[in-house]
C-alpha cells in the first residue's frame, strides 16, 4: 500500500473517529429527531474540536498543533463516556440507531470517494481562489496562536472565516496529511457529511408527529434519495444546454434566445462532453452580474471555500429548528438550566456557523428563531409575546455563542457591511427559472400528489406579512429613484409576485397542516417557504459590501437556499410515497400521473452535467494527485524546492518573504501560499474585501524598492520587517530577468533551478 493510501484511509478513519466520539452528544442535542442526530455526529464533533482548539490557542493556554488538537478529540470522546455513564437513555438510543448508523457510513464512505475521484483528477490548487483556500489551511497549520498570521499582509492576522479550514487541518494533523493534501480531501469531507446530514434530516422530518409509528422504509429511502440528489446531482438548466449544443442538439439561435453569457457552447464534442474549455462555467453565471454557485458545482470545482465548508454544521442547524418546530419540549430558560450539555453544543453549532461562514448565521439563526415563534404561537400566544419569548429562550445559547465566538469576531477587520433595496438587478423569469426549476421540480411533483389543504385565513395572514417587507422596499426605492425602478424591473415583476403567490400558498398550507398536528408535513412545507423566502429577499434587498450590486448577495444565499430546496423536496417526497391523494377526476389524475415522471426525468437530465464537468476538468491536463501543491513540482521545480526548504525551517510569526504583488486569481505568491510565511502584500484584492483598509500604496512601493537593488534595498526590507527575498518566475517578469544581479553580496540559502531566496543581510552590504 502508498503511503498516499496509508494518509488516505488515516483521513478518513480520523474522520469517523471524530463521528464515533460525537455520537452522544449528537443524540443528546437532537434527542426530538427519530434519528437521534446519529447522521449529524460528524460534522458537530468537528465543530465542538475546532471551536475548542480556536479558544485554546486564543487564550494561548496551549499552542495550536498536534497536541492540541489530538487532546480535544480525546476531551470529546471523555464527554461521551461521561454521558453514557449519567445518562443511559442516551446510550440506548444511539444503540438502537445502529441501522442508520451504518447505512450513514456506507453513504459517506460512497459520496466521498466519488467527490475525491473528481478531485484528484484535477488536483491542483490554481484557478479561482483555490490559492486562498489552500492560504487559509496553511496559515492555520503554521499557527501557534490564534488567529493565525496572514500570508498575503504580513504584521496583520487572518480577516476572514477560516474555521472550517481549521477543521480540515485538525483532520490532516490527525491524520498526518499536510496542507496541501488536506485542500483537497477537505472539499470531499464536506460534500460527503452533507450528504449524510441531509439524509438524515429528511428522515427526521418525515418521522415528526408519528408518536411512535414508523416510518415506512420506502418512504425513507425516497426522501433521503430525492434530498441528496437535489442537492448533489441535480444542477441548473444551462449545463444541460451547453451539453446538447456542443453535440450539435437543437437549433443554436434556440439556446441563443435563452439570454445567457456565452451560451450556446461552441460545437464540439469529445465522447459526449464538450470540448470548449471550461464549458461549465456559464452554469453558475446565469443571471447577469451574479453568481448563482451550487453545491455541485462547488464540488467539482474544488474550492474548499467558506461556503461549502459551512455546509455540514448548517445543516446541524436545521436539525436544531426542526427540532423546536416539532415543539414537544417547552422552550423556557429551565430547560437550558437543567440540560447544560444541550446548551453547550447549540452554542458550539452557531459560535461554528459563524466562524465559518458568517452569512449563513442570517438564514440559519433566522430558521431556528422562527421555528421557536411557531412553537410559541402554537400555545396561544400573541405575535409579539411569542417574539418575545423566543428572544427570552435563546438568549442563554446565543449568549454561549457570543463568548466562544467573541475571540474571533474582534480579530475581524471587516469592512462596514449595509442593506440596501435592489434596484436595476431584478432576475427577469426565463434565467430565474433556469436556475431553479430543475430542483423545484421534484418539490412541484410531490405537492401534486400531495395536494396539500389550505386555509383561506391562513393565506390573509400569510399574504399580509409577506407584503410588509415589499412595501418597504418600494419606499426606500421611492426615496432613492423615484417611480422609475417599477418601470424599468419590466417583468421582475413576474418574479417577484410569482414568489409572493407561492410563498402565500406553501405558508398558508404550513399553517393549515400544522393545525391538523400534521408536523412533518407542516414541517416540509416551512423550510420550503423559508427558501422561497430567502429568494424573494434577494430579489427587495442587498448587502452593500465590496461588491458591485447583488454580486456577492445571490452568490452566499442561494448556495444555502438550494439546501432548503433539497431537504423539503427529499421530506415531500417521501411523504407522498406514503400517502399521495390523486385528484379526483380521471383528467388531473392522467396529469399528475404524467406529470410526475417528466418532472423526476427533467430533474435527472440535468444531472449528466456533473459527470460531464468532472470529465472537462480530468481533461485539463493536470496529474492525478491528492496534492495542491504537486504540480509546481513540474511546472517550477525552483518554487517547489525554495517551499520545500521554506518549511519547517521559516517561522511565519517573525519572518518575512518578499515576492512581487500578484493580482487576485493569478499564480504568484505561491511561496506564501504553501509555506503560511508572509509576504509584504499579496491578492491586494482580496485584501481589500477582507478589510477596512489596507496599507496598499506603502508595500508596493516598498516591493519596488526592494527589488530595484541599491543601497537601500536591505534597508527598506529590515524597515518592513523582511528578512528573505524570494527572486522566481513571476519577480523576473515584473523586475526584469537580470533581478538576481541586483543582489550581489546577499546571503543565498536556496538556488534551485532559476529559483533564489536570499537572506536580507544584517547590515548594508558595502
Amino acid at each position: 500500500m502508498t503511503d498516499a493510501a496509508i494518509h488516505l484511509l488515516a483521513w478518513y478513519a480520523i474522520l469517523a473517529l471524530v463521528g464515533l466520539c460525537a455520537l452522544l452528544p449528537a443524540a443528546v442535542l437532537c434527542d426530538r429527531l427519530a434519528t437521534r442526530g446519529v447522521l449529524l455526529a460528524r460534522p458537530l464533533g468537528l465543530a465542538v474540536i475546532a471551536v475548542a482548539c480556536w479558544v485554546v490557542a486564543w487564550f494561548g493556554w496551549l499552542p495550536y498543533g498536534t497536541p492540541l488538537a489530538a487532546g480535544a478529540l480525546v476531551a470529546l470522546g471523555a464527554w461521551s463516556v461521561v454521558i453514557a455513564r449519567r445518562r443511559p437513555e442516551v446510550l440506548a438510543a444511539v444503540r438502537a440507531g445502529r441501522s442508520t448508523i451504518l447505512a450513514g457510513e456506507v453513504l459517506c464512505a460512497v459520496v466521498f470517494a466519488l467527490v475525491l475521484i473528481a478531485r484528484v483528477q484535477a488536483p491542483d490548487a490554481v484557478g479561482t481562489e483555490k490559492p486562498m483556500d489552500l492560504m487559509m489551511i496553511t496559515a492555520v497549520h503554521e499557527a501557534r496562536r490564534m488567529p493565525p498570521p496572514d500570508p498575503w499582509l504580513s504584521g496583520h492576522t487572518l480577516s476572514y472565516y477560516y474555521l472550517g479550514h481549521l477543521g480540515a487541518d485538525v483532520l490532516g494533523r490527525l491524520s498526518g496529511n499536510a496542507p496541501d493534501v488536506a485542500f483537497n480531501l477537505a472539499t470531499a469531507t464536506a460534500g460527503a457529511l452533507a450528504a449524510v446530514a441531509m439524509a438524515g434530516l429528511a428522515i427526521d422530518v418525515l418521522a415528526l408527529g408519528r408518536s411512535g409509528a414508523r416510518v415506512a422504509p420506502r418512504a425513507k429511502l425516497v426522501a433521503s434519495g430525492v434530498a441528496i440528489g437535489t442537492l448533489l446531482l441535480v444542477t441548473p438548466l444551462v449545463g444541460l444546454v451547453n451539453l446538447a449544443a456542443a453535440n450539435g442538439i437543437g437549433d443554436p439561435a434556440w439556446w441563443a434566445a435563452l439570454g445567457v453569457q456565452d451560451v450556446p457552447v461552441a460545437p464540439g464534442a469529445l465522447s459526449g462532453v464538450p470540448t470548449t474549455f471550461w464549458w461549465w462555467w456559464t452554469n453558475t453565471r446565469v443571471l447577469p452580474e451574479t453568481i448563482n454557485e451550487f453545491p455541485a458545482f462547488t464540488l467539482i470545482l474544488g474550492d474548499p471555500h467558506a461556503h461549502l465548508l459551512a455546509l455540514p454544521i448548517d445543516l446541524v442547524a436545521v436539525a436544531l429548528a426542526v427540532g423546536t418546530f416539532e415543539g414537544g419540549t417547552p422552550l423556557t430558560w429551565r430547560r437550558w438550566t437543567r440540560d447544560p450539555e444541550r446548551l453547550a453544543l447549540t452554542g458550539v453549532v452557531f459560535a461554528a456557523i459563524v466562524m465559518t461562514n458568517a452569512w449563513d448565521i442570517f438564514i440559519y439563526g433566522a430558521l431556528w428563531g422562527a421555528a421557536g415563534t411557531i412553537a410559541f404561537l402554537r400555545t396561544g400566544w400573541s405575535a409579539l409575546p411569542a417574539v418575545m419569548g423566543v428572544v427570552r429562550w435563546a438568549m442563554a445559547p446565543v449568549g454561549v455563542a457570543a463568548v466562544l465566538a467573541l475571540g474571533f469576531l474582534e480579530s475581524l477587520d471587516a469592512p462596514r457591511l449595509g442593506l440596501a433595496p435592489v434596484i436595476g438587478e431584478h432576475s427577469d423569469p426565463l434565467r430565474w427559472l433556469l436556475v431553479w426549476l430543475p430542483p423545484l421540480l421534484p418539490v412541484l411533483a410531490a405537492l401534486a400528489l400531495l395536494r396539500p389543504r389550505i386555509e383561506r385565513g391562513a393565506a390573509v395572514r400569510v399574504l399580509s406579512l409577506v407584503l410588509a417587507p415589499i412595501a418597504g422596499w418600494i419606499g426606500l426605492v421611492l426615496n432613492a429613484t423615484g417611480p422609475a425602478e417599477f418601470m424599468a424591473r419590466g417583468t421582475g415583476w413576474a418574479v417577484m409576485l410569482g414568489l409572493v403567490a407561492a410563498i402565500t400558498l406553501v405558508a398558508s398550507a404550513a399553517i393549515t397542516a400544522d393545525g391538523r398536528l400534521d408536523r412533518a408535513l407542516a414541517t416540509a412545507l416551512a423550510l420550503l417557504g423559508a427558501a422561497l423566502v430567502v429568494l424573494l429577499a434577494t430579489e427587495l434587498f442587498r448587502v452593500a459590501d465590496a461588491f458591485p450590486g447583488r454580486f456577492n448577495t445571490v452568490f452566499k444565499f442561494w448556495f444555502n437556499t438550494w439546501a432548503l430546496v433539497a431537504l423539503a423536496a427529499g421530506a415531500l417526497a417521501g411523504l407522498a410515497a406514503e400517502r399521495a391523494r390523486l385528484p379526483v377526476h380521471a383528467l388531473g389524475q392522467e396529469a399528475v400521473r404524467l406529470g410526475v415522471p417528466v418532472a423526476g426525468a427533467v430533474a435527472l437530465l440535468t444531472a449528466l452535467y456533473l459527470p460531464a464537468m468532472a470529465v472537462s476538468r480530468a481533461r485539463e491536463g493536470q496529474s492525478p494527485s491528492m496534492s495542491g501543491v504537486a504540480h509546481l513540482q513540474r511546472s517550477d521545480p525552483g518554487l517547489y524546492a525554495t517551499i520545500a526548504w521554506a518549511r519547517g525551517r521559516l517561522d511565519p510569526t517573525h519572518d518575512v518573504v518578499a515576492q512581487a504583488v500578484s493580482e487576485s486569481y493569478t499564480t504568484g505568491n505561491m511561496l506564501a501560499v504553501a509555506t503560511g510565511v508572509p509576504t509584504l502584500l499579496g491578492w491586494p484584492n482580496h485584501e481589500r474585501q477582507w478589510r477596512r483598509a489596507i496599507p496598499e500604496a506603502e508595500r508596493r512601493e516598498a516591493v519596488q524598492a526592494i527589488y530595484a537593488g541599491g543601497p537601500g534595498a536591505a534597508s527598506t526590507a529590515r524597515r518592513f520587517g523582511v528578512t528573505y527575498v524570494y527572486v522566481g518566475r513571476e519577480e523576473r517578469a515584473a523586475f526584469g530577468r537580470e533581478v538576481a544581479d541586483r543582489f550581489v553580496g546577499w546571503p543565498v540559502v536556496v538556488n534551485e533551478q532559476g529559483a533564489l531566496l536570499l537572506q536580507v543581510p544584517a547590515v548594508e552590504a558595502r
